[in-house]
């Protein structure tokens, strides 16, 4: 069976997560296999497709059947489409974020059949997104993002904190200040989890306990915890559960202070980052490639040979053809001087019990190699056929009529057999 691949665009980071993996733990979704690559220069959804693009192609991942790519309020699909086209990338499909987010709920049996109305609270590392969508049409009906909390913001007054109240050495070029954020940001992460946290490095240890940094961020969540009221306000809609998103979520702070603020059922799935590449790849459905501009297929050379013989074929009959023609045409000719003799009795007339008898001379058809202009000349009234006769009146006494002559033909090549009337008078040449 193939693999299906599901990628979250995000501002900061894209998060892909192949829906394969048999390996999981408790704190991870069954069946996925993950990553992320951090959004470090460039548009957003060039890294995206480029990461697609390296991952299907040099990664061993030739089995992914489809991608998913869920796509969030700061990126218009056009533009995913766009970057995608560049890469060369046409197997995947683009989904709304709200969607993937429901797809995966649903998948993994987290909403309860009365869930209608959802608030997505997404905490990343650049900023927070509240959402409020309907379950079932995927509308949202009202969203703001703002910068009030976020990863990077927490990041920074760590920093603060230890270079003001620990007395740390300010970090005096960008690699050391990168170092050294670095720092506070592992810090924090190991805060979600126990209650203090140790990170060494070159500009002096890094120390902070759970209570101390919740002192720090919670301004800055309850500011997003208002942005959220709001929003939901907005709506016109009472929400039903309110799902976090996000890494920022894990903070232990964040759902106890959601909670108190807006009184809503809380959601947080065991890997909020990854919810909606997950629900892109539950999504993800396969899609043809565009048919490329096909040129011009190249013609076979032409078979001269039977080209020559069709056209043998299509020029007409054969020499043997056209004589059978031309005999024919004699023929005819001569049939149609039978028929003038036979009309020529209307000229004169002809008492009952009278037979008129035409004698009609038909010259022969010479044909000569060369070719030669053909004069036709009237015969003179002296070369005319014989004026008719009257036969005498039959008595008893006149003896037996002799017996009658058999059937006459025109000389014509066989198989054109014209038969000449008794009473027509044709030189000897002429029948047979």
């Amino acid at each position: 069976m193939s693999a299906v691949l599901g990628v979250s665009v995000g501002t900061s980071a894209v998060r892909m997560a192949t829906l394969s993996a048999p390996e999981h733990d408790e704190n991870t979704v069954p069946g996925f296999e993950r990553r992320a690559v951090e959004v470090v220069a460039g548009p957003v959804e060039d890294v995206a497709a480029q990461s697609i693009g390296v991952l299907l192609e040099h990664d061993g991942h030739a089995d992914i059947g489809a991608t998913g790519v869920a796509y969030g309020s700061g990126l218009h699909p056009d533009t995913m489409h766009d970057a995608m086209a560049r890469q060369q990338l046409y197997n995947y499909h683009l989904v709304p974020e709200a969607a993937a987010v429901v797809a995966l709920l649903e998948s993994a049996g987290q909403l309860a059949p009365t869930d209608q109305t959802l608030v997505l609270y997404d905490l990343g590392s650049s900023g927070v997104t509240v959402t409020v969508v309907d379950r079932y049409s995927h509308t949202v009906l009202a969203q703001h993002r703002s910068d009030v909390a976020g990863g990077d913001r927490f990041d920074a007054l760590v920093a603060e904190q230890q270079l003001r109240e620990r007395g740390l050495t300010r970090p005096e070029d960008a690699w050391a200040a990168a170092e050294f954020i670095a720092r506070c940001r592992e810090a924090k992460e190991q805060l979600s989890t126990g209650t203090g946290a140790a990170v060494p490095g070159d500009g002096g240890l890094v120390l902070l306990n759970r209570e101390r940094f919740e002192a720090l961020v919670r301004v800055p969540l309850e500011s997003s915890a208002r942005l959220a009221r709001d929003v939901i306000a907005a709506s016109g809609r009472h929400p039903d559960v309110l799902v976090l998103l996000g890494g920022g979520v894990r903070i232990p702070l964040v759902p106890s202070l959601l909670q108190s603020w807006l009184g809503l059922r809380i959601i947080l799935p065991p890997e909020p980052e990854m919810v909606a590449a997950q629900g892109a790849a539950l999504l993800a459905t396969p899609m043809a490639a565009p048919v490329p501009h096909e040129s011009r297929p190249e013609q076979p050379e032409p078979d001269w040979a039977d080209i020559a013989s069709t056209s043998q074929a299509r020029r007409g009959p054969s020499r043997r053809h056209l004589a059978l023609a031309g005999a024919v045409a004699a023929g005819l000719v001569v049939v149609a001087a039978i028929g003038l003799a036979l009309g020529g009795r209307d000229t004169g007339t002809t008492n009952q019990g009278e037979s008129a008898v035409a004698e009609v001379t038909v010259p022969p058809r010479t044909t000569t190699r060369a070719p030669s202009t053909t004069t036709t000349t009237t015969p003179s009234s002296t070369s005319a056929a014989p004026a008719a006769t009257t036969a005498p009146e039959s008595t008893s006494d006149a003896p037996a009529p002799a017996p009658a002559p058999g059937p006459r033909f025109l000389n014509l090549p066989d198989p054109i057999r014209i038969e000449v009337p008794p009473n027509i008078q044709l030189p000897p040449g002429m029948i047979r």
